[in-house]
C-alpha cells in the first residue's frame, strides 16, 4: 500500500496549466524532498494531495483512499491522517502556545472547537499537548502567547501541533523559508527527528539545496509543472538539482538563470 499515490494529475487556473500530468508513489515511512523554482507548481501540488485544492484531472490516493471520489466524511478522515507544517506557521498569535497545540486535536474532537479549548479539553488531551511541547523543547513556553516567540520557536510550536494531530503523513511546505539559516537548520533537524521516531511519511518542499541534500532520502524535482527528477539520494547531486532553477521553470513561462537557494518568501 502506498502512503500517497498520484496518477496523471493536472491542475488549471483559467488559462494557466499549473500541474501537467504528474505521477508518482510515496511509500510508508519514506522521506521525500520536493524541489523546484518559485512558480513551478510545488505548493499547488501539495494542496492537491489532501484535497485543499480540487484537481482538474487525474487522481490522488492517500493510504489507498482516492481523494477525488471520497465522500465529505471520508475526505475529513483523510485530512486527519495528513499533518501540515506551513511556511507561515499558521498559529493564533494572541492565544497561548498550549492552546495552539491543543488545536491539533480538533479533527478527533466530538464537540469540534469547544472540545479543543484548554478549559474544556480532557485531561488526556491536555497531557498529550504538554508531551508534544516537551518533545519540541518548549514546555516552558506553554503559557506564553504564540506571537511573543521567535520565528524558530513558532515553527516548533507548529510541529508540536502537528504531532498532536497524530498524523500518518506530513506535508511540510517550505517549513524553513521564513527562518534564518541557524533556526532553519534546527527546525529541519527537529522535524526529521520526530517523523523518524514515529515512522511517518513526509514530503517536504525546500529551496536550500545543501539542506535538501542533507535530509532527503528521495528527491522529486519539478520544472514548469512537470516532474523532471525522481531519484534516490545516491543518484542526485547539487549540479543535477541546479538545473531545476535554470531556463523555463515557471508554469507562466517566465525564466530565471540562477539557482534559488535563499530564504525566498514568494509563493511556489
Amino acid at each position: 500500500m502506498s502512503a500517497i499515490k498520484v496518477e496523471q494529475l493536472h491542475k488549471r487556473f483559467g488559462d494557466v496549466h499549473v500541474l501537467r500530468g504528474l505521477s508518482f508513489d510515496v511509500q510508508p515511512g519514506e522521506g521525500v524532498v520536493l524541489l523546484g523554482a518559485n512558480g513551478c507548481g510545488k505548493s499547488t501540488m501539495m494542496r492537491c494531495l489532501n484535497g485543499l485544492t480540487p484537481v482538474s484531472d487525474g487522481k490522488v490516493w492517500v493510504n489507498d483512499q482516492c481523494v477525488q471520489t471520497a465522500s465529505r466524511r471520508e475526505v475529513k478522515r483523510i485530512r486527519q491522517q495528513v499533518g501540515v507544517v506551513f511556511q507561515r506557521f499558521n498559529l493564533v498569535g494572541n492565544l497561548s502556545v498550549f492552546q495552539n497545540v491543543l488545536y491539533g486535536a480538533l479533527g478527533r474532537q466530538r464537540w469540534g472547537i469547544l472540545g479543543a479549548m484548554a478549559p474544556l479539553a480532557s485531561a488526556e488531551e491536555r497531557d498529550k499537548a504538554m508531551a508534544c511541547l516537551e518533545r519540541v523543547r518548549l514546555a516552558d513556553k506553554a503559557a506564553q502567547r504564540a506571537e511573543e516567540l521567535s520565528g524558530g520557536q513558532q515553527q516548533r510550536v507548529a510541529i508540536a501541533r502537528m504531532l498532536m494531530q497524530e498524523p500518518e503523513i506530513v506535508l511540510a511546505d517550505e517549513p524553513i523559508a521564513s527562518l534564518d539559516p541557524k533556526s532553519g537548520r534546527e527546525v529541519m533537524e527537529l522535524l526529521w527527528d520526530v517523523v523518524r521516531e514515529r515512522g511517518l511519511t513526509v514530503i517536504c518542499t525546500l529551496h536550500q539545496l545543501d539542506v535538501a541534500l542533507e535530509y532527503g532520502e528521495r528527491f522529486i524535482g519539478m520544472k514548469a509543472g512537470h516532474i523532471e527528477i525522481d531519484a534516490p539520494r545516491q543518484a542526485v547531486d547539487k549540479a543535477l538539482l541546479h538545473g531545476l532553477y535554470q531556463g523555463q521553470v515557471r508554469v507562466d513561462g517566465q525564466t530565471v538563470s540562477e539557482p534559488q537557494e535563499t530564504h525566498d518568501l514568494a509563493p511556489a
